[in-house]
């Protein structure tokens, strides 16, 4: 009975470890260990949220992205649902305050696109917002994710960022710096949902990993996959590049959970 119970909670800390941190900031994510006798489902608003086994018995992780741009005096509020039953979770947030960032690029179009361009923007940007918003029936043992290109992270996230001196959106992904051709792989197991050269961020692909988990890989010189492949952890997806709105080659990484994009290097094993 002693060495079962041993074993048991040897398990259980195995299994706990390899979930990211509550981190509860905007671009973070929210650990949320919640009791429930039956499977539960989550929500944030309508959208469905990440659950898995804690590893305790009767015991259950909600795991929710929280975006860049959420407010601190609006409410996060996390509603459980056991069959018929509901209950909710207000989560209080902290703040989090990133750096400026001034870019210039010699490409005046990049900053400020043409009316021409704008349509083909648009169905660019509503083709990324489909892929990072999919919510898939996807379990997981582990969420420890790998390095897509084995380099140290050379741009935070969540940079407030300026083009020529214009703002736009802050940095949603970090950037790994590396020459063109340099490998990248899957950091998870996952599916290829989404894959084009797109306007600002060039060769991009999306893969998801399931449960709203989802991950994109912007610049790239060139892809070693296509849509609908199914890859394993490691699996080579392509090759680091210059492609799109850069000032040199890099991997732009960006996660989205539950459709928010927060900083990748929450799911590393080891941050660095």
């Amino acid at each position: 009975m002693k060495i079962s119970v041993v074993l048991f909670f040897l398990f259980v800390n195995l299994f706990s470890s390899t979930f990211p941190k509550n981190a509860p900031f905007p671009g973070g994510v929210v650990v949320k260990e919640v009791e429930s006798s039956v499977p539960p489902r989550a929500y944030l608003g309508k959208r469905q949220l990440m659950v898995l086994p804690s590893g305790k018995k009767e015991r259950y992780l909600v795991i929710a992205g929280i975006g860049l741009n959420q407010k601190m005096d609006s409410p996060y509020t996390i509603t459980l649902k056991e069959g018929e039953k509901k209950r909710t979770y207000s989560i209080r947030l902290q703040e989090k305050a990133y750096k400026k960032q001034f870019i210039t690029l010699k490409d005046k179009r990049k900053v400020s696109p043409k009316k021409m361009d704008m349509q083909r923007i648009n169905d660019e940007s509503r083709r990324s917002r489909e892929a990072l918003a999919r919510f898939s029936p996807q379990k997981f043992r582990s969420l420890s994710m790998i390095r897509p290109v084995d380099v140290n992270i050379s741009d935070d996230f969540g940079k407030r960022r300026f083009f020529n001196n214009k703002p736009r959106r802050p940095h949603s992904g970090v950037d790994m710096a590396a020459p063109v051709g340099t490998p990248i792989v899957a950091p998870l197991a996952g599916r290829v949902v989404e894959i084009g050269e797109f306007f600002f961020n060039g060769n991009v692909i999306f893969i998801d990993h399931g449960l709203g988990l989802v991950s994109m890989y912007c610049h790239m010189h060139k892809f070693d996959v296509k849509k609908g492949q199914m890859l394993k952890q490691g699996e080579k997806v392509g090759e680091v590049g210059a492609t799109g709105r850069v000032t040199g080659p890099h991997l732009h990484w960006g996660v989205s959970l539950n459709g928010a994009m927060v900083d990748p290097r929450l799911f590393f094993a080891t941050v660095k």
